[in-house]
Formats: structure tokens, sequence, C-alpha cells
């Protein structure tokens, strides 16, 4: 066989091996979750027919799987400047491990890069912002165990491609799925035997945008058709405490686009998606059940120790705990935590959260079929009558 033959045989195995959605994994510490990367096999060389054979539908999943999500995490920045926490932030996630890790899959956002040098995108002043967090900060999200980190934000670009780049590849390092980027638009992954297809979205031009209506449809119903579960997050809406309120349509900040929520986010369930949570307006907004399935339009800042405002509202920080029965939503349970600066979320015996994304999804969502009682469970209206 020729040489250029060889190389070609060569460059067709790898292939399957170098999609951004397909990250390397690496053996964990805890043992709870057994990951397994899923692998795209080689497609079998057929006979070009006038007429095709439909494609055979993926089975119905029916198993129940848990799944816990955040909202932000920027564990400390390097760049600008040194804004790093007492002990680089390894305190960080000490009272909400655990939970995290009892979860079938762990999800949030993280708000900002992953690097150790680059040049600021942004010019100084009062409402610029940048965040880059060291690489070796990776480490505090794996012991934390996240599984999936959506970097479709609008920090994920503070310090040019090369740091989002640098992003992609040291979260993919170290086993944890990323998406949200054109370069980077979707994560399948296997754990415990379960099929989960992640993708994530905001609103700037340099990630997959809510607004794109095309787009949303092309991931979530291609993950559909390869995935036990599909799971979306988003990075949307106004910021600050007076934007608590889910409104409709268009939102706006510093007159950007950012995306009209409610469409977007029924648009991603009724292409396929399981679950849908959302981040951006660093403050909690309502929770809503459509169709079967839990939309959770913002849950704030969650593990955020330096950089952000931290005082009231946007001191919030629940972890959902989601059950899926066949991809539907079963029950839930709202984990109420409070973050403090220099040290993150802390567990929040007041369950302040708890009472703002009740009162919040009362007002918000007209004729919600979710039910959120007091203590934090999330349960259908039906399911509740029998409570």
């Amino acid at each position: 066989m020729r040489f250029s033959n060889v190389l070609l045989v060569v460059i067709a195995a790898l292939m399957p091996f170098m999609s951004c959605g397909m990250p390397k994994v690496k053996t964990k510490s805890r043992a709870k979750k057994a990951r397994t990367t899923a692998l795209a096999k080689p497609k079998a060389t057929t006979k070009v027919t006038p007429q095709a054979q439909p494609k055979e539908a993926r089975p119905q999943f029916t198993g129940e799987v848990t799944i816990a999500m955040t909202g932000d995490i920027m564990t400390g920045s390097i760049l600008p400047t040194t804004n790093m926490p007492p002990n680089d932030g390894r305190d960080t996630f000490i009272d909400c491990a655990k939970l995290l890790q009892s979860a079938d899959v762990a999800c949030g956002n993280l708000e900002g890069v992953l690097g150790d040098s680059g040049k600021p995108r942004k010019a100084p002043g009062p409402l610029s912002f940048s965040f880059m967090m060291p690489t070796k900060s990776v480490q505090l999200l794996v012991d934390a165990g996240y599984d999936f980190l959506g970097i479709a934000n609008n920090h994920i670009n503070d310090f040019y491609p090369v740091a989002i780049q640098s992003t992609i590849k040291t979260l993919r390092d170290n086993g944890i799925g990323v998406a949200g980027t054109r370069d980077c638009e979707t994560c399948i992954r296997e754990i415990n035997g379960v099929k989960y297809g992640f993708c994530a979205f905001g609103h700037e031009s340099y990630t997959l945008r809510t607004q794109d209506k095309a787009t949303v449809t092309r991931i979530v119903k291609k993950l559909r058709s390869e995935c036990d579960i599909v799971i979306v997050c988003f990075h949307g809406g106004s910021e600050g405490v007076s934007e608590r309120h889910l409104p409709y349509g268009t939102e706006y900040f510093h007159g950007a686009d950012r995306g009209n929520l409610r469409e977007f986010a029924h648009l991603c369930i009724d292409s396929g998606a399981d679950i849908v949570y959302g981040h951006g307006p660093h403050v909690c907004r309502a929770m809503e059940l459509y169709k079967g399935h839990l939309i959770a339009y913002s849950l704030g800042n969650f593990a955020t120790p330096r950089g952000m405002k931290l005082d009231g509202p946007t001191s919030y920080a629940p972890l959902l705990i989601v059950k899926l029965q066949g991809g539907k939503f079963a029950e839930g349970q709202i984990h109420p935590f409070i973050q403090y600066r220099d040290k993150g979320p802390r567990v929040d015996k007041s369950g302040a959260v708890i009472k703002e994304i009740q009162s919040l999804s009362n007002e918000d969502i007209k004729d919600n079929e979710l039910v959120i009682a007091d203590d934090g469970k999330l349960l259908t209206k039906q399911n509740s009558k029998k409570e």
C-alpha cells in the first residue's frame, strides 16, 4: 500500500475521537459515578440507493435518573488583577460537594475562563468585569462532582478565543463535559449506563445563542435522537435585583439583546429537551413545569466567593436536584445555600432562597403545574394532593 493511502486510513480511524463533545475521562477518586466516553462508531460502507431507509428511532428511555444543577461558578480570578479567595478557593464547595456527588449527573455554568495567562479583551472601567480562573482551579470542580459545565456566557471571551480553547481543553482533560460555543456545540457522555446529551446557549456572538431558533432546534433534536436524557442550560436575561421577575418578550441589558427566555425554554422542550435550567441575572427566578418537564429560569450565583456582589438576593445560591422518570419530571428538591465573600455557598437554615423561588414562581407563571413546598420540595400539582 502506498504511504499516502496508509495516511488516509489512519486519519479516518482517528476521526471519531476528535469531537469536542467527547471529552477524555480520567478515573475519579470517588466511585459513585461510572463514567464512559460515548464514542461514535464508524459508519459501515453502503451503496447509495434512490430511496434511503429511514433511520430507526431511538427507544424511549424509561429509567430513573437524578440531576443536580447550579448557577454561576467563578472560584477566583488571577487576571486582569489577582482576586483569589483564601486557600485558593479550596474550601468553596465543602458544604455542597456531597449533594452534587449524590446525583447521577451534576451541571453548572462556568462564569469565566480557565487559563494561566492572557490579554484582557475589555477596556478597564467601572462596568468592566473579566474573570480568569487559574487552570489548577479545575480540580475544585472535579472534586465537587461536576460532570457538565456550560460556557455559553458573556465572560467566556474575556481573554480572546485562545482562552476559550484553554478552558475547553482543561475541562476535557479532567473529565468534565463542556458545551456552548460553535466549536463545541454539544457533549454526549455515558454515565452509569445512561447516555446524556448536554448543550448550552447564551446571548453573545461568540456563543451559541438563545435567539437563534434554527440552531437551537437543530442541536436539541440531534441530541434527542442520540441520547437517553437531554439537558439544556442557558445564560440570559437582564441583570440585578430588580430583574428577579421573569418578563414576557425579549430582555435587554445596557441595550443588548439578552433573549426571550420563555420562548427559548419552551422551544427546547418542544424540540426534545428533558430539562432546562438557566442563570445570568445573578439572582434567582421562577420555575415552571411545561409539558411535564421542568424549567428553572435562573439559579443565580452559586460559587462566586470573589468578584461579584453578594448581598440579599444576589447571595442566594440554590442547589437544585431533580428526579426524572422516563425523561419527565417526577420530583425535586431545592437545597438552600447562601454565599459569603471568601467562602462561597454555605448551608442556609433559614431557607431564604426557597421562599424566593416559591414566591417568584407563584407570581410569574400562570397555571403552573409545579408546586414548591415550604421545605423546598418540588412536586406536580397532582402528586402534591397525594402528600
